[in-house]
Order: C-alpha cells, then sequence, then structure tokens
C-alpha cells in the first residue's frame, strides 16, 4: 500500500517530467497529488525536501533491486551480474519518468543529484571490478549512461527492441571476455 509521502513524491516526478522544476510549487503538487497544501507540507517542508525526496527514493531504488538482482544473477553463474542488473533495471526503468525527473533536477538543481551520481560512482566502479578489460569496462559505462541519458532526454532513435539487441550483444562480448580472463588466469598468463 503506497504511503501519503510515496503519493506525493509520485505526484512531483509527473510535475517536474511535465514542466520541469521551476514552475514546481507546493500547491501544484498538492492538486496533482489531489490533497492540501497542508497535507503536503506535513510530509515535506519545501520544495527541496520535496526533489530531494524524488531522488532519495530512485537512488535506494535502484540501489537496492540492482544489488539484489545481482546477487540472483551471480547465482546463475552470469559473468559480470553488476553489469547485468545495470541493463535490466534500465529495462525495468525505460517506461517510467524517473530518468526525466532526474535530468530536468541535475539541469535546475545540480546539488539535488549528489546521492545518484555517488550511487553511479559505486556501480560504475563494481562494473569496472567485473570487467578484466578496462576498455571494455568503462564502454559498457558508457553505454548504460547513454542508454540512461538519451531516455531522459527523450532522444530515441532506435526501438526497444533495437537497444535489446545491444544490450544482450554488450552482455555476451563481457562473458566472452570474462571467460577469456578465466582461461588466462587458469594458464598461469
Amino acid at each position: 500500500m503506497e504511503t501519503t509521502a510515496e503519493h506525493i513524491l509520485d505526484a512531483v516526478e509527473r510535475l517536474v517530467c511535465l514542466e520541469g522544476t521551476r514552475k514546481l510549487t507546493i500547491d501544484a503538487v498538492a492538486a496533482e497529488a489531489g490533497m492540501s497544501k497542508g497535507g503536503v507540507l506535513y510530509n515535506f517542508r519545501s520544495k527541496h525536501e520535496l526533489l530531494l525526496g524524488v531522488i532519495r527514493r530512485v537512488v535506494c531504488d535502484v540501489r537496492k533491486r540492482t544489488y539484489a538482482l545481482s546477487d540472483k544473477l551471480k547465482e546463475q553463474g552470469v559473468a559480470c551480474p553488476i553489469l547485468a542488473a545495470s541493463f535490466q533495471i534500465y529495462k525495468d526503468y525505460r517506461e517510467k519518468t524517473a530518468p526525466k525527473a532526474l535530468f530536468a533536477l541535475a539541469a535546475q538543481e545540480p546539488e539535488l543529484v549528489a546521492e545518484f551520481q555517488e550511487m553511479s560512482t559505486e556501480f560504475g566502479k563494481a562494473v569496472s571490478n567485473e570487467i578484466s578489460d578496462p576498455v571494455l569496462g568503462h564502454m559498457c559505462l558508457l553505454i548504460i549512461d547513454g542508454l540512461y541519458y538519451r531516455q531522459a532526454l527523450d532522444i530515441e532513435n532506435y526501438g526497444t527492441g533495437e537497444i535489446d539487441e545491444l544490450i544482450d550483444r554488450v552482455l555476451e562480448i563481457t562473458s566472452q571476455n570474462a571467460q577469456y580472463a578465466k582461461l588466462n588466469a587458469e594458464a598461469g598468463n
């Protein structure tokens, strides 16, 4: 069951996606959420708290889901579980408004995205540790970032099927790289 705070944050996300943060007001959030201004202020004391709440919710959800999925993939023997989980979370989020809201926030109030930046750095290090070839690891990070940014900016030159094929190909290449690195390690190279 959704809490009042979550309901309010859903309204904030929708408004930010439609109009950005400049036109975001407590009154607009209250109207979008179908509640009183006092009800919004009871849960969030300011516009800044509302925006920070959206960021924290997204970061918490993405972090929790990525690590849970990564653990499952690791148990299944997937070569690069954090990378594979990151791509799956992208697929899960591509129809949601959160990436657009994050981009709007970053463009207008960069200090609010520090938690998202920290999470991205954390995942970047984890992916780099999974992939023995540093250049390939960096390419994978740029692909993940590019997918999120293209979605956030509504730059969709490719259909979901084409993007899924790209993701499958990247995972195939990283899996082959992991197998090659394992064979080299076993051979003592």
